[in-house]
């Protein structure tokens, strides 16, 4: 049978892409992080990688928003965000496993055989799979268009993960990747403002891309050219570090508990984003986690984070230790 064998929670920002040098010292620190958990999945034999994130308003909209999408065939990276447009090779077996066994237990993904996705997946990707070396599970979860599933639901659907990768008939050794958060705050316009500047971007928010008059590579450029202009953005490193503790101290429960209003207040609507962090550790619970990075970098707008998850280190028992304690 497959088994679980590494996971890694890793912040996206798409001004990474774009402006890298704003991050500094502490955005290189980030990078190199990222760098050390690609070689650790190398390391550690990883052959297939369950990617969790979602998508900003590229693929899907109000015209239909899955709240769990899997993908069980073609794959494929937008190229949004000056990333590569990857061809991703998806794990076919595996992702329909996953999609039979949440049927079977309660969670009814939305499964697509094309899947396209933005710069939440393929940043993931970019930073720890580049050359697709393992083939990949994508899974996205709407962080983005309330109502969101709720933190309790994104740790069932891990829990799902879990069992469906535990009783997969493969010797395989899966990873599992979550990409997205921590605080950050997105210029999005909620769906029902009346704000006349608004209009346009709730438009399409409701309609899909198909309403762009412009060519979609003159669109995503525009898109880019707005984004960069702004110099700094709002981080709540007080909320980031909570979060981390809570992971770090396995206080599943709390988080669990916690309101997408809460979220919203504390940690902004890209914050939503630590779903897809959720949902891991609902699958991850026999791994222990390490918080390997975390700074706040408000030019690249968000508290950029890196959570490890590393099977426990088994000590051999002493010769003379027996089920009761050590002899005499």
């Amino acid at each position: 049978m497959a088994e679980i064998v590494a996971g890694v929670a890793i912040s996206h920002s798409p001004l990474i892409m774009s402006s890298e040098e704003r991050g500094g010292e502490k955005g290189q620190r980030f990078l190199q992080k990222s760098r050390e958990m690609k070689e650790w999945l190398e390391e550690v034999g990883a052959d297939v990688l369950v990617l969790i994130s979602d998508d900003h308003f590229n693929e899907y909209f109000y015209n239909h928003m899955p709240t769990f999408t899997i993908g069980i065939d073609q794959c494929d990276g937008l190229g949004d965000w000056l990333l590569p447009k990857y061809k991703i090779p998806v794990e076919k077996d595996l992702a329909k496993h996953i999609l039979h066994t949440g049927l079977k237990n309660n969670v009814d993904f939305s499964f697509t055989m094309s899947m396209k996705v933005d710069h939440g997946h393929t940043q993931g990707i970019y930073f720890l799979n580049p050359d697709l070396d393992i083939p990949v599970v994508p899974i996205a979860i709407n962080t983005v268009a309330p109502p969101l599933p709720t933190m309790d639901r994104c740790f069932q659907l891990g829990e799902v993960l879990r069992k469906a990768i535990g009783s997969w008939d493969a010797d395989k050794k899966v990873a599992i990747a979550a990409s997205g958060g921590l605080s950050h705050w997105v210029p999005v316009p909620k769906v029902d403002s009346e704000k006349p500047e608004e209009q346009e971007m709730i438009h399409l928010m409701k309609n899909g891309l198909s309403v762009v008059d412009i060519p979609i590579e003159e669109f995503y450029q525009g898109r880019i050219e707005r984004v960069t202009k702004i110099q700094s953005g709002p981080v709540n490193e007080q909320w980031d570090r909570e979060f981390l503790e809570l992971i770090n101290n396995r206080d599943f429960e709390t988080l669990r508990n916690w309101s997408s209003e809460e979220i919203e207040e504390n940690g902004g609507n890209g914050g939503q984003e630590i779903r897809n962090w959720i949902a891991l550790l609902g699958a991850a619970q026999d791994l222990e986690a390490n918080v390997v990075y975390y700074e706040p970098i408000p030019e690249w707008v968000t508290g950029m984070g890196i959570v490890q998850f590393k099977q426990p280190v088994k000590l051999n028992k002493p010769k003379n230790e027996t089920a009761t304690g050590i002899n005499g």
